[in-house]
């Protein structure tokens, strides 16, 4: 048995760690030898530390959330929280048997790179690209100090790491030219979800249907996700307010835990046959499969090169066709092998009437065959198997 310690770092609102990475550690519990430990450092409540710490304990992990110091401000209060956490960390290590500890993106890989490397390996969780991420949409500037000492920790790891994981082989490639490390310490893996719980459900169509009020033989569109100015907000509503013109009965349902970003931005023209709602993470699959058509778009700046959509593979497992931007990612590739879908051209004038004809075009009813196409993709499965390829090619 081989024990892996976990290493995030999360704000209040982040439900990644119970949507997305302990059911992965779980099947790839179930398929291997590997067994999971989680530390997340957060500045979250207690309550929402607590539904992390249920979802652990149902998944067989053992999981510790360790509090972000926040002041006198974020920078001093997160580094704070970096040295502070040292040996604590060295401890766990030592007590648990910690043969693999993988810290997932920068804060984590600042607490790895001060610990004393007593026998175990370094798996860095590279993610996408975090700091730009912040440079291209929260206006943070390479020249920042704050800048300039996350990326220098980020390269120290990538550097010194064991094995990399990332989202996209085109994150490998820019890492790679960046940092001159070789190209066999990546390895890309995937971010699955689980096609027993995301599976299309015709009652549960009818009933949210019913609830919404969306007439029979009505187109619904639905984006699920969070919202802000890299989600393509204004091309949803430009797709959905061109097609409402021709097709009054068509609504918009929009999944959001942040309702009110969408409710002060909806077109008046729109906002009658548009549905806002926050609904658990439990009943998500029941509220997809009222769609017909899903949109995944994306600012596509130049961070997005390094991200994996959980939301794609969430739609596409539902049957839903899906309307995704071009240049996220690995997303070309992975929508390849589907008809049912479009990849929406930023830099295209006519990308609004290609993804308006991409929807009349399409076909009614079930799409057993959308769901078959993505699996090796998107299933829980192959997110585990991909899991341990990488730990099992490094060892």
């Amino acid at each position: 048995m081989t024990n892996i310690l976990f290493i995030s770092w999360d704000g209040p609102q982040t439900t990644y760690m119970e949507g997305l990475f302990l059911p992965i550690f779980r099947q790839i519990q179930q398929q291997s030898d590997y067994r999971f430990h989680v530390i997340q450092f957060t500045w979250g409540t207690a309550s929402r530390t607590a539904l992390t710490a249920q979802a652990a304990a149902e998944a067989d992990i053992p999981y510790t959330a360790r509090r972000i110091f926040r002041k006198p401000n974020a920078l001093v209060g997160s580094m704070a929280t970096v040295f502070a956490a040292l040996p604590f960390l060295q401890s766990y290590i030592r007590r648990h048997n910690i043969s693999v500890v993988m810290p997932r993106s920068t804060m984590p890989a600042a607490m790895v790179n001060r610990l004393r490397r007593t026998g175990f390996r370094v798996v860095f969780d590279a993610d996408g690209f975090p700091l730009e991420e912040r440079v291209d949409f929260q206006g943070l500037q390479t020249d920042a100090l704050s800048y300039r000492i996350l990326k220098r920790e980020e390269t120290r790891l990538l550097q010194s790491a064991d094995a990399i994981l990332t989202r996209s082989h085109k994150a490998i490639g820019s890492h790679e030219t960046r940092t001159g490390v070789p190209h066999a310490r990546f390895s890309r893996v995937l971010n699955g979800r689980d096609e027993t719980f995301f599976v299309l459900r015709p009652e549960k169509r009818v009933e949210i249907r019913t609830t919404i009020g969306a007439a029979s033989g009505a187109t619904v569109f639905v984006y699920c996700g969070s919202l802000g100015h890299q989600y393509g907000w204004d091309e949803m509503m430009a797709i959905f307010t061109r097609f409402r013109s021709t097709h009054p009965d068509a609504m918009f349902l929009i999944l959001t835990g942040n309702p009110e970003f969408a409710a002060a931005r909806l077109p008046e023209a729109v906002a009658a046959s548009c549905v806002i709602r926050t609904v658990p993470f439990r009943e998500v699959p029941d509220w997809l499969a009222a769609a017909d058509v899903a949109f995944a778009i994306r600012q596509p700046k130049p961070s997005m090169q390094g991200v994996s959509p959980t939301k794609l593979g969430e739609y596409l497992l539902m049957e839903l066709p899906t309307i995704a931007s071009k240049g996220i990612g690995d997303t070309e590739d992975m929508l390849a092998p589907t008809r049912h879908s479009f990849l929406f051209d930023h830099d295209d004038p006519n990308a609004v009437s290609d993804a308006l004809r991409f929807i009349e075009n399409l076909d009614s009813g079930p799409k057993p065959d959308l769901r078959e196409a993505v699996l090796r993709f998107f299933s829980l499965a192959q997110a585990a198997e991909s899991y341990i390829t990488a730990l099992e090619q490094r060892s």
